[in-house]
């Protein structure tokens, strides 16, 4: 679409306004609320939409299909009635357009994350609806790209489309009404991080990045789940407070906490990444808050700690639940005061730092066992992001692996996964998360002799892999037997187990389902 195209709103042959076809819809009806509002008999409240995408421009009967089920391409110079002698025209312009109507723009976040999905809900529950050329239609109808079982909401309740800085919210006249952050609103713009709530259901923006964002720190997401996961990203990202990132060794923290600090006002500063349980006690207490010269035997130098080096960012300290009582004790008066003193000194230094924790242990239990200080845990334990495994992400390993056999382009060469390969890797429980299907990878990456990675070649990858007292889930033997019709035999060969073996965890499982 060139940048000079308009639409055109004309009262017969004569052209009453114009307005620019930017990078939102615009709507067409006799709604004071509607982008271009013509006030004039058989003119319906909301009658049109008209949406630029990648060049084309759309165009959707809002009368004829509520739901925005169907839409027509919007040729040059084709005029379409929309009653009382009006119609519209996407024309080249002429003359100096005229803005639309003005909409409220809520910004919550000093950053411009385009949106990529509405996410709902959490964990395995979580759903998530991609944001792509066409606009989402909310309510209690059939026909609605989302559909939602609940009274409080009307047959088509509002409409989510995108627009040049996030989304843009639309109420469709509900009865019960469009809330964001609990003010009901008509029209109003999110940008990443940003909640509506419809009825029971509240559903979150999830931004996909910056332009210029590093790639290392973009997680690969295509599952329901961890689109759940990058709502709260977006959303805790401008808040000041440390945050908590919780979930099992190998699923990506340490990404999704870049993923953090890249989203944030801090993204300018040093992001740096301390493992609290990979080095010795004297050696981590160097590390966190740094020593002077001669402090200890070897100490030949002064050394900043990961507080000083982190000043103006993010500090990640992974695995805080490793760390001993007295360091525990260092690291509070740290949050408390935002000094940090060296070791072997006797100066503080102020920092300003946002503090980024993550464990796979449970903090709450250590604290009930006496194990973590109290006073820490709520120190730390403010902004929660749980990162489900990926067994629970199975959208997430197909991407996962064609991007983690792009990145090894370099050293193996070209290789691609045939598809029988990525139902192998779906099928597989992945104990290790991620980091054991990016080693999966590099071992079949390197025992494939041609361009193509085959199901063969990821099997021998996966026993190479194997623990021996692990072993696949009963979710994944029960998706496995699904996956081929309960055909025993065929899941057995798919997960890389004995007939035998399968039949035997299936009855240690409790499971009595027809198999052959």
């Amino acid at each position: 679409m060139a940048l000079s195209d308009v639409l055109c709103l004309s009262q017969g042959d004569e052209r009453v306004r114009t307005f620019p076809l930017g990078a939102r819809a615009l709507e067409v009806g006799s709604h004071p609320e509607c982008d271009i509002a013509v006030h004039a008999s058989g003119v319906p409240g909301r009658a049109l939409l008209v949406l630029p995408a990648e060049g084309t421009v759309y165009l959707y009967d809002l009368v004829a299909a509520p739901g925005l089920a169907e839409r027509s391409i919007m040729p040059i110079d084709r005029r379409v009635s929309i009653g009382a002698g009006y119609s519209i025209a996407r024309c080249k312009a002429s003359v100096e357009p005229s803005s639309p109507v003005r909409t409220e723009l809520l910004d919550g976040h000093p950053t411009s994350l385009r949106p990529i999905a509405l996410a709902q809900g959490r964990g395995r529950e979580a759903r998530a609806f991609r944001i792509a050329d066409r606009p989402l239609s909310i309510g209690a109808a059939s026909d609605n790209a989302i559909t939602l079982s609940d009274r409080a909401v009307s047959r088509f309740h509002c409409r989510i489309e995108p627009s040049e800085k996030g989304v843009l919210v639309r109420d469709l006249g509900s009865t019960n009404g469009t809330w964001v952050d609990g003010v009901r609103v008509q029209r109003i713009e999110l940008r990443a991080g940003g909640r509506v709530r419809i009825g029971r259901t509240e559903f979150r923006v999830v931004g996909g990045g910056r332009p210029g964002m590093s790639a290392s720190a973009t997680p690969v997401v295509a599952s329901s789940a961890l689109l759940a996961v990058m709502a709260d990203v977006d959303r805790f990202a401008r808040l000041p407070w440390p945050a908590l990132i919780h979930g099992e060794t190998g699923v990506g923290k340490e990404l999704v906490a870049q993923a953090l600090h890249e989203r944030s006002p801090r993204r300018s500063g040093p992001f740096v990444a301390l493992n609290g349980g990979g080095l010795p006690r004297d050696l981590i207490e160097s590390e966190l808050f740094g020593h002077e010269r001669g402090a200890f035997t070897g100490a030949v130098q002064s050394h900043r700690g990961a507080f000083e080096q982190a000043h103006g960012g993010t500090l990640f300290l992974d695995e805080v639940a490793e760390l001993p009582p007295d360091l525990q004790t260092r690291l509070l008066r740290v949050l408390e005061t935002w000094h940090v003193r060296r070791v072997g000194s006797e100066l503080e230094r102020r920092v300003d730092v946002r503090l980024v924790c993550a464990t796979h242990r449970d903090l709450h239990r250590m604290v009930q066992e006496g194990s973590f200080r109290a006073d820490l845990y709520y120190r730390i334990h403010r902004l929660v992001i749980d990162v489900p495994p990926l067994r629970y992400r199975v959208d997430d390993i197909g991407p996962l692996a064609r991007h983690f056999l792009s990145s090894m382009e370099q050293e193996v060469g070209e290789k691609q996964l045939s598809a029988e390969a990525v139902r192998r890797l779906r099928l597989y429980s992945w104990p290790g998360n991620v980091r054991e299907l990016r080693n999966a990878l590099e071992l079949a990456a390197i025992g494939c002799d041609g361009s193509i990675v085959d199901a063969d070649v990821v099997d021998r990858a996966l026993r190479r892999l194997a623990d021996p007292a692990s072993g696949p889930t009963a979710d994944t033997l029960r998706r496995a037997i699904e996956e081929y019709g309960g055909n025993l035999s065929a899941a057995a060969r798919a997960l890389g187990i004995p007939r035998s073996t399968l039949r035997d965890r299936l009855k240690d499982a409790g499971e009595h389902d027809d198999v052959r």
